[in-house]
């Protein structure tokens, strides 16, 4: 990894709500939080949409190096959100109406090619190693006191950090 990388943004997209993080290099979490549509009972092309037009705003806001994106394994089934919607195909219309959203952000900047942002696509059986969301909460809660659970009832903030934080320490930036 380049010295001049600093801003890191760590994204568990879905159809429904994205989980984001903004975190320095060193590990500081500077904002995190949960993104959802404007209309939650709009259709599912819609609510994608909308988390894609937030995403790109936070994109402007934060002007990160680095763009990690939990990319989908293909597990959601039709139960999870009592069945409003969010079954694998539109789950997968999520993941990458979000993933293209961040790429079309890097094409459309003005960088000099040592200073692009990175794209990066991690698998979510990658950085999760396996370990239940509940433990995954709790330690980014031990980490990060400003982290609320309460306000995060499905994990998706606390994952967003979590991935960030991992592959931190992947890349050998942060000795946690």
């Amino acid at each position: 990894m380049e010295n001049n990388r600093s801003t890191i943004v760590s994204l568990d997209p879905s159809s429904t709500v994205v989980g984001y993080a903004v975190m320095r290099t060193d590990g500081r979490l500077v904002q995190a939080g949960p993104i959802t549509p404007e209309d939650k009972k709009a259709g599912s092309f819609e609510r994608v949409q909308s988390l894609g037009d937030d995403i790109w705003s936070l994109l402007e806001r934060h002007q990160p190096d680095i763009i990690l994106i939990e990319w989908t394994v293909g597990k959601v089934g039709q139960r999870r959100h009592q069945g409003g919607g969010a079954g694998l195909s539109v789950y997968g219309c999520g993941v990458g109406w979000i993933g293209c959203v961040c790429n079309t952000w890097i094409s459309a900047g003005t960088w000099c090619a040592l200073q692009m942002p990175r794209l990066i696509a991690i698998l979510e059986n990658d950085w999760t190693r396996g370990v239940p969301k509940e433990d995954r909460q709790a330690a980014v809660f031990a980490a990060y006191p400003q982290y609320d659970p309460a306000e995060d009832p499905g994990g998706d903030v606390a994952d967003a950090i979590d991935m960030a934080l991992w592959w931190l320490r992947e890349q050998k930036i942060l000795d946690l």
